[in-house]
């Protein structure tokens, strides 16, 4: 079969899910990750860009569709203006001030899904649909009209029993226009007595909401509320016996600019991660991953015969050779190239069989071929990685430095030397928090050779194979995958 016919995935995992028939028969549940973030005490995904939380997210909500009694969404914070909270935090100590807003978002959300659970009583599903109405006149809302109505301070609850002013007895709840903070203990009220009519399921999975990240105050108190708040809610769920579940996506590398007492306790009980190992040849799970999805797209009377070492070596049966004239297997070539994440992998062979369609295997020429382009992919994967924790200009810059330093490897008093020589050239950089920076991103790993019998031995550590700290004083080494867009060699 040529390789322009087999399926290896999208780079991005809402695309794939969206335009792969059957998507969930492509999913590799790796880890068991599925079933670790569905448990009562879990809520937090953490994972790097490109590991596969979304598609996660995606997987997810696929399986409850094929489950009636299963009420799925999720929710995109892909332009979501975080600024706009501002108007609506409350006086609590910092970051705790949005703790409320984001209840009442979350609240919303919930409330979406139940006016169309019919185990719900009609009188309880009847409130709910009016309220959102009267007050968000739609129920197709995205977050920023939500946000946009709530500053408004024109909430009422004067339509229903249960949706009334907070904090009065039934028979006194008076109505009238207010805040959202008015009416929030009312809303939760009727939501978890809604939810304990039912047995059905909720799920509601925020995502992208990296999509906006600025290493600002504001951002960061956002998103500790949010996280705070969520485990708050599904806390207070499971001890009402409700099904329903918030679940939050995020990047790794913004929970740990984060900072916050309660955040490590979160991390220890209620995260997952999203970590493929630091395995770089053909036994790494990205490539059992890659195998899984190349037997949909084989006949299925051939693929049954084949077992995962059979399809390694059908479709990756040469070796190529390195710049040091070692002689290493196809799949360690690819992934060395990598940053380990599947986005890596599967962007990588999709150039590939874009250079060589015809071809019934993944050959040494097309892979060289390929890596120039996968290299400039890299690239502006890594700058969008960045992107908030340094500004456009440090960002810019500082591989403006790397490409014109136009070392592979070095010590930290080479490039200091370069840089001090030409300050002018790159005035928004320190040079110092750029290395660590693009030590803890990956860009670089450090370096060392250790003499052992009359022969040299170089080692190297990169922050996205093993858990190490940046050493100024070992050499630095520009990751392979980055080297042809930045022209080193």
């Amino acid at each position: 079969m040529k390789i322009s016919k087999l399926f290896i995935g999208f780079n991005d995992g809402k695309k794939e899910a969206t335009h792969q028939p059957n998507f969930e028969q492509y999913y590799f549940n790796y880890n068991k990750i599925y079933d670790k973030i569905l448990q009562d005490d879990k809520f937090l995904l953490l994972g790097r860009k490109g590991t596969g939380k979304t598609i996660l997210g995606e997987y997810i909500n696929k399986k409850a569709q094929f489950d009636s009694n299963w009420f799925c969404k999720i929710a995109s914070y892909k332009e979501f203006r975080f600024h706009e909270l501002q108007t609506l935090k409350t006086e609590d100590i910092k970051p705790n001030e949005y703790i409320a807003i984001w209840e009442w978002i979350i609240l919303i959300q919930i409330a979406l899904e139940c006016i169309k659970d019919e185990k719900i009583s009609l009188e309880n599903r009847n409130i709910i649909e009016k309220f959102l109405k009267n007050n968000f006149f739609k129920l197709d809302l995205n977050m920023n009209k939500i946000i946009e109505i709530t500053k408004k301070n024109k909430i009422t609850g004067s339509i229903g029993k249960l949706i009334g002013l907070s904090g009065g007895a039934e028979k006194d709840i008076k109505y009238k226009i207010g805040s959202y903070i008015d009416y929030l203990d009312s809303l939760r009220d009727i939501i978890i007595e809604s939810l304990s009519m039912s047995d059905s399921k909720y799920t509601i999975i925020f995502d992208e909401l990296d999509d906006q990240f600025r290493n600002e105050d504001i951002y960061k108190s956002n998103i500790i509320s949010l996280i705070k708040v969520t485990e708050r809610i599904n806390s207070l769920f499971y001890k009402k016996n409700v099904k329903c579940k918030i679940i939050l996506l995020l990047r790794l590398d913004i929970f740990y600019v984060l900072n916050d007492p309660d955040l490590n306790k979160i991390e220890e009980d209620s995260s997952v991660k999203i970590d493929w190992g630091k395995n770089d040849d053909k036994n790494s799970p990205l490539f059992d991953m890659i195998i899984l999805k190349l037997r949909q797209s084989m006949d299925p009377k051939i693929e049954k015969k084949l077992s995962n070492q059979d399809i390694l070596e059908q479709l990756f049966p040469e070796s190529l050779h390195t710049s040091k004239g070692r002689c290493i297997s196809s799949p360690k070539y690819i992934l060395g190239r990598t940053y380990l994440r599947p986005r890596d992998v599967v962007t990588y062979l999709n150039h590939i069989k874009d250079i060589s369609p015809d071809k019934e295997y993944f050959s040494k020429e097309a892979i060289k071929s390929a890596e120039r382009k996968y290299s400039s992919y890299l690239f502006k994967e890594i700058k969008n990685e960045l992107c908030g924790h340094l500004s456009n200009e440090e960002i810019d810059e500082s591989f403006k430095l790397l490409k014109q330093f136009k070392k592979v490897s070095f010590y930290y008093a080479e490039i200091e030397e370069y840089y001090m020589k030409r300050t002018n050239l790159f005035p928004h950089i320190n040079l110092h928090r750029m290395l660590e920076l693009f030590f803890n991103f990956g860009v670089l790993g450090n370096q060392w050779t250790v003499k052992k019998n009359g022969k040299s031995r170089s080692y190297y550590s990169f922050s996205h194979r093993e858990n190490v700290d940046i050493d100024f004083d070992k050499k630095f080494n520009v990751h392979l995958g980055l080297r042809k867009e930045l022209n080193l060699y």
